[in-house]
């Protein structure tokens, strides 16, 4: 007797854990149903944010291989105008020497000096 009792009570207990499985198996279903749905209606939108996303990297490439191309011919332009004022500026610096020098060793100049260091003398 506590036999047949006992296992009606595991009977009705498998039956209880079969029923919420079952239960919750087709909630799940319905919920896969639902997003299956979801998908299906967005795949076109998915495939056009899809294509959007590939012409707006493609743009990116181009934009970004444009501004290198410009970046480098701004660098050599710069480089080279660094070079070009290096030079005027070692020229001028030579042919600004050689005029020192040669008023230096000019007559005047050195006539002038003596005048001056004469009138420095009579003034002290």
């Amino acid at each position: 007797m506590i036999f047949t009792i006992l296992t009606t009570i595991v009977f009705i207990s498998e039956l209880i854990i079969a029923n919420t499985l079952i239960s919750k198996l087709r909630a799940f279903d319905k919920v896969l149903c639902e997003m299956n749905d979801t998908v299906a209606e967005l795949n076109p939108k998915i495939k056009d944010v899809g294509y959007l996303i590939k012409n707006i990297s493609a743009q990116c490439v181009e934009f970004a291989y444009d501004f290198i191309s410009k970046l480098k011919n701004k660098r050599d332009t710069s480089i080279s105008n660094i070079i070009n004022k290096l030079l005027i500026m070692f020229i001028l610096w030579k042919v600004n020497l050689k005029f020192i020098q040669r008023i230096k060793s000019s007559r005047f100049l050195k006539r002038f000096n003596r005048g001056l260091s004469l009138l420095k003398y009579m003034i002290q």
